[in-house]
């Protein structure tokens, strides 16, 4: 007697043994019921999810012998026809296979005869999206004004591959992937007519394998039962499917919390060891801190995080020991070392180096928790937790540059009666003296943000005050720097930066004087009249933007 598969055995025969697509099947029966059927339909969505079933199903149901009926009677001899795929009337054609303009117009012929018994001529082409752009341009027209008699359904992984001028003629239906749950359910009902003994925690390790595919859940399942002729335990899943148990990532994800460097090697070796994939184990860890992730977040559902009651309680303990920042640290590393696999870098190495940077991080502090602790007085405990701070504090983060530098306090004047302020200045304004004193500070700043903005101010000096409109001047042969700064994005960060230092609101102009360029360093003139000689580019390329040599690097 001849085998079958479980794929091919358990294959759906009707609306309501698809699985996990009930969009698709209700709106398919209702337009059955109601007699709105187009005449041409794109099924997309991942492999395994139903589309070519329900594809069969759509074309017993239009052609059984008794309807048409959204629920085809699966006994005539048309649905037995369609079932077996010899049906002279639903025709299945690879796209991969039959991807020419030749094939397509010998299908334009055939459209022209009428069923030879059916209701309707089906042409059910799966992977449509490997047809050539001239086979697309030939069926255009069929496509667009079929025979009364003719439906097309299109199938594909690809969706965005197919032309736009086919899309716009289908009625298109989006398949998505088999939840979970589903899944284990249908597992449940095949393993119990197929007389199986399964591990309840093994349904889900299949149903996590399968990736949202019912075809490749029930080949699985097929492949366990033929492992182990009695009961399928949970450690027979595991090692036929080259998986990693939960205890191993709970004992992994333990020595990275530790820091554990030494026990994260030997688990290295004891991975490789057993024959497991690099790759697979990287990819299961990474899940692992996927779910630490979401229960710092606050969620604890098993319909996101996939895995028993007992594992999840694990799994908040564990996330309880790591800070936000060191979850998203950890993810990080380990998907860095899948990109270097996918670089066909040696495995061992990328394993044994994502262990190690794993095992011997620091922690991740926030830049608010370390300047707390170091503007906190000697022998003080600092208990407010501190707040999130943004990636980009220069606009957000208020004292951000006070925090760092701390602000400039005006020199007092050597002399008992200052001189009376300049008629320009108004009243809450600065003077000059305590501008240029503040300035070698907001170059140093603005180099936390941007170093090239804190090189074009280091050209510029102080020249005088206006109120609170500082003025600065810069070489007449330093019109790029002026124009760069003068942006409103950069010119914006630079007064709120100078505000900061100088505890009060200031403006800034950036205006030509005739001072001369700063002169480089004796040693950076050598370097300059050097590469002059050697390189004269480098000589007009310096004269026309106005720059300088600051350091030359010698490479073997």
């Amino acid at each position: 007697m001849t085998y079958l598969p479980f794929a091919r055995k358990w294959r759906p025969q009707d609306f309501d043994e698809i699985v996990g697509q009930e969009h698709i099947t209700t709106t398919l029966k209702n337009a059955i019921s109601m007699e709105r059927l187009h005449h041409a339909y794109l099924f997309t969505g991942p492999r395994g999810i139903g589309k070519t079933s329900t594809a069969r199903i759509f074309s017993k149901a239009l052609n059984c012998e008794k309807g048409p009926s959204t629920k085809p009677c699966n006994v005539c001899s048309t649905c037995k026809e369609i079932t077996s795929g010899s049906s002279m009337d639903v025709l299945e054609i690879d796209g991969a296979s039959n991807r020419g303009i030749d094939e397509i117009r010998n299908l334009r012929e055939a459209v022209k005869f009428s069923p030879s018994k059916g209701s309707f001529k089906i042409y059910i082409i799966d992977e449509v999206h490997m047809l050539t752009t001239e086979a697309f341009n030939a069926l255009l027209k069929t496509l667009e004004e079929p025979p009364m008699h003719v439906k097309f359904i299109f199938a594909t992984t690809e969706p965005h591959k197919v032309p736009a001028t086919i899309l716009s003629r289908c009625q298109r239906f989006d398949f998505r992937r088999i939840q979970i749950k589903d899944i284990i359910a249908k597992l449940h009902e095949v393993s119990k007519i197929e007389h199986l003994n399964i591990d309840e925690d093994a349904f889900l390790y299949i149903a996590k394998a399968s990736d949202g595919s019912m075809r490749d859940a029930e080949s699985i399942l097929d492949q366990i039962a033929s492992f182990s002729k009695g009961k399928v335990h949970l450690k027979d899943v595991i090692d036929s499917l080259g998986m990693i148990d939960q205890e191993t990532l709970f004992r992994s994800a333990e020595l990275i919390i530790n820091k554990d460097t030494k026990a994260g090697i030997h688990l290295v070796d004891e991975i490789l060891n057993s024959g497991k994939d690099t790759k697979q184990f990287l990819l299961e860890l990474l899940e692992h801190f996927r779910n630490i992730m979401i229960v710092k977040s606050g969620i604890v559902s098993d319909e996101i995080i996939c895995l028993p009651k007992d594992s999840i309680d694990r799994v908040k303990k564990q996330a309880d020991l790591l800070s936000q920042g060191d979850v998203f640290y950890i993810i990080s590393i380990i998907s860095n070392g899948l990109k270097m696999i996918k670089q066909l870098m040696p495995e061992r190495i990328v394993f044994e180096l994502s262990i190690i940077k794993l095992t011997s991080r620091d922690s991740i502090a926030s830049i608010e928790e370390i300047l707390s602790k170091l503007h906190a007085p000697s022998g003080s405990n600092v208990s407010e937790p501190p707040k999130p701070v943004s990636a980009y504090p220069i606009h957000q983060e208020k004292n951000f540059f006070k925090k760092i530098i701390p602000a400039v306090e005006s020199k007092k004047p050597e002399t008992s009666n200052p001189a009376p302020a300049d008629s320009t200045q108004a009243q809450g304004s600065t003077d000059i003296n305590r501008v240029k004193d503040a300035w070698p500070i907001l170059v140093k700043a603005m180099a936390v943000k941007k170093m090239s903005i804190s090189s074009y101010l280091a050209e510029g000096e102080p020249d005088s005050v206006k109120g609170n409109t500082i003025i600065i001047g810069f070489p007449r042969d330093l019109n790029f720097h002026r124009e760069v700064l003068e942006e409103k994005q950069n010119k914006d960060a630079i007064e709120e930066a100078l505000s900061q230092i100088m505890d009060m609101s200031v403006k800034m102009s950036f205006i030509p004087t005739d001072r001369k360029q700063k002169e480089p360093a004796a040693d950076t003139n050598e370097i300059k009249n050097g590469l002059k000689a050697k390189e004269p580019v480098i000589d007009s390329a310096l004269n026309i933007f106005g720059g300088r040599i600051f350091r030359t690097t010698k490479t073997n």
